[in-house]
């Protein structure tokens, strides 16, 4: 008997911690502190603003929520640089048990998302510079008047490295930011269409939606006095 009493005392002990740790006000003070670990302002500490509105009781306890926007000028998400971000999602319903036990946002879906960005020729230089397939290319980037991307860097072929300029256009492909290159030149010359084709695997996606927080698509692309802008009309 004494056994018995025993086991359904851990028992309730057990539920009683679970319960704890999925609490409402649990699951938004861990979000909140994964976002803020996520999310970045490299000049201001306390520059990033970010709002979390919890749904019921009872749909927070399950990962649901009403609400999150975050802004920030400028900001680093992982290896995503910005000059500027706003973002919001609604209704977006996240892995409970992977961030209260991994500290991971994963989102399980979201019936919107979506992002407003604008980025420079620092920031995709410095994303460049991070990236595995990318990092040893030293590219440098320039935006031109006439609204194009230039890539000025190194391409390694049979062991010996080549310097390379690349002329490219933004767009976006499979709600993702890709560079198309219109023209290659190495070591001066124009290159082929293989050379191309290889270096625009390697380049892209620049940014995709798993990159970002709640998975926002990126719909749109426009280059406006030497800036990108995500999402938004560029300001006259």
């Amino acid at each position: 008997m004494a056994l018995k009493f025993k086991l359904v005392l851990l028992g309730l002990l057990i539920l009683a911690s679970v319960l704890v740790a999925f609490s409402p006000h649990k699951i938004v003070q861990t979000l909140e502190e994964v976002l803020r670990r996520e999310i970045m302002n490299p000049k201001d500490s306390n520059g990033l603003y970010l709002r979390i509105v919890p749904a019921s009781p009872e749909e927070t306890a399950k990962g649901k929520l009403q609400l999150v926007e975050f802004e920030s000028k400028p900001v680093r998400v992982k290896n995503i640089f910005l000059r500027e971000l706003r973002a919001k999602a609604v209704e977006p319903t996240i892995d409970v048990a992977a961030l209260t036990e991994r500290g991971k946002l994963r989102t399980i879906s979201v019936r919107e998302s979506n992002l407003q960005g604008v980025m420079d020729a620092e920031n995709l230089e410095k994303m460049l510079a991070e990236l595995n397939a990318t990092k040893k290319m030293k590219i440098k980037v320039q935006v031109t008047e006439d609204d194009k991307i230039v890539l000025r860097g190194i391409l390694t072929l049979l062991r010996i490295n080549n310097p390379f300029e690349a002329i490219c256009r933004p767009e976006t492909k499979n709600d993702s930011l890709h560079l198309q290159i219109e023209e290659l030149r190495v070591n001066g010359i124009g290159a082929p269409a293989f050379l191309r084709s290889r270096l625009e695997r390697e380049i892209n996606p620049v940014v995709e939606p798993k990159d970002l927080p709640f998975n926002p698509p990126i719909k749109s692309v426009q280059i406006h006095r030497g800036l990108i802008y995500l999402n938004m009309s560029p300001s006259n």
